[in-house]
């Protein structure tokens, strides 16, 4: 199995430091997440990437990082709401140049309103602030992605992805989600939708009830085909375990051994 672009979460472990050694033992690269900012202030984006810096010191496979994305809305029609969004995501950023992470992933914000007027401002308002924003990664050469969550098909972040329209600014598709979110789509059609767009994954599996996470057996998602039709259709994201914890992590290995992906 090629595992260049296989990552696992460090949330599988209890530290970043023993995610990083469980990577490096599996040769996989490593998706960053749960940064400490949120839960006091006494932590600085400077303080938390030098700590994930040392993590990873001696760590050469990919390296990414999942944005704060907890109560986040960048799209909101309030400003306050908006400037802690934006406070975040900055934060985000440069903790992601501070490890030089290749990629940085963002959900959307999106909440699943059916309310026509508010869909149109969320758009108008990501749009807005992406166009500008999606020109420092642009300079710092790293790639913004967006994640699918409470969508319940593929063309709303392909809408959002390409009106702001930069070669920095990429989708990622999140199968877990689509099972749970998405009950009316396949994810084979997310991902024919999404074409060369389609930049990076997270790949987990529930049964349509929870998010849980589990490993790529325990759940009703099959797998085989959704990386049959990224073959079919030449696409090579890159694609994170996004599970949490060390046994759910090997037992994917191991599923991706047996089908010889």
């Amino acid at each position: 199995m090629n595992r260049t672009n296989i990552l696992i979460s460090s949330s599988a472990k209890d530290t970043i430091k023993e995610s990083v050694q469980l990577a490096q033992e599996l040769n996989t690269g490593i998706e960053i997440s749960r940064l400490p900012l949120y839960k006091s202030d006494k932590y600085t984006p400077e303080e938390v990437w030098e700590d994930i810096r040392n993590d990873l010191k001696g760590f050469n496979n990919k390296v990414t990082l999942h944005a704060m994305f907890s109560d986040i809305n960048i799209a909101s029609q309030d400003y306050l709401i908006r400037e802690v969004g934006i406070r975040r995501y900055k934060e985000s950023l440069e903790t992601g140049k501070g490890i030089n992470a290749e990629i940085i992933l963002f959900h959307s914000g999106y909440k699943g309103t059916k309310h026509y007027g508010s869909i149109e401002s969320f758009k108008k308002n990501f749009i807005s602030f992406w166009k500008d924003f999606i020109k420092e990664f642009e300079e710092n050469n790293i790639t913004a992605v967006i994640e699918n969550v409470f969508e319940t098909g593929p063309d709303f972040c392909k809408e959002l992805i390409e009106k702001v329209n930069s070669d920095y600014f990429k989708l990622a598709l999140d199968c877990g989600h689509v099972n749970l979110y998405a009950h009316n789509s396949e994810i084979t059609e997310w991902i024919k939708e999404y074409g060369d767009k389609l930049y990076h994954m997270h790949i987990h599996n529930n049964f349509e009830q929870n998010d849980d996470h589990n490993n790529l057996y325990d759940g009703t998602l099959d797998y085989k085909e959704i990386f049959n039709t990224l073959k079919e259709k030449s696409l090579n994201p890159t694609m994170v375990l996004e599970m949490f914890t060390e046994d759910d992590i090997r037992k994917s290995i191991k599923y991706l051994e047996d089908i010889e992906f």
